[in-house]
């Protein structure tokens, strides 16, 4: 992978290292040109390795893209729903009017628990493993005409590398 924290810092110690020796060397000082060659040269190996090494702050590989998905889709609001027979469904809830294809009633606060079905964002899947549960929440939220960071650009499903998927009427599954 290319760093280019890494690339800067070479660059800086090539015209450190070669700067003040050459400068050291102008001034006839041979033995300080070779002291400081050889101690400049041991310094930046030293912060080269700290610094861009496996466990180096610039060195480190940056984790899955996003690196949290949130609970929700875009701009919607988590909602723990009481259904009529007093069990507690994760839903998820428009309150400013997001959804691109109406798939999504927007919520009435005033109703609360009693809004139609249609204005909650179910949560609940049939699978457990993580792909297909995301797929099948991809599949729901561009139904429903949202976007879910990490999930779905609303075009099509966002996999675990990052890559898009094809949209849903393509007869492809996310």
């Amino acid at each position: 992978m290319f760093n280019i924290y890494m690339v800067i810092f070479i660059v800086i110690a090539v015209l450190v290292i070669a700067g003040g020796s050459y400068q050291l060397y102008g001034m006839q000082m041979g033995f300080s040109t070779v002291i400081f060659f050889a101690g400049a040269l041991y310094v930046f190996i030293v912060y080269g390795i700290r610094w861009f090494g496996p466990n180096g702050m610039f060195g480190a590989i940056p984790g899955s893209w996003p690196p949290v998905i949130n609970t929700c889709p875009d701009y919607l609001t988590y909602y723990q729903r009481t259904q009529a027979d007093g069990q507690k469904m994760d839903t998820c809830i428009d309150l400013i009017g997001v959804s691109k294809n109406n798939g999504l009633s927007k919520f009435d606060a005033q109703k609360g628990d009693s809004n139609p079905d249609s204005a909650f964002f179910s949560l609940k899947t049939v699978s457990t493993d993580g792909g297909k549960k995301n797929g099948e929440l991809c599949q729901r939220a561009i139904t429903s005409g949202l976007s879910w960071e990490g999930i779905t650009n609303g075009d099509g499903c966002v996999s675990g590398d990052g890559s898009i998927t094809g949209p849903p009427s393509s007869g492809g599954s996310c």
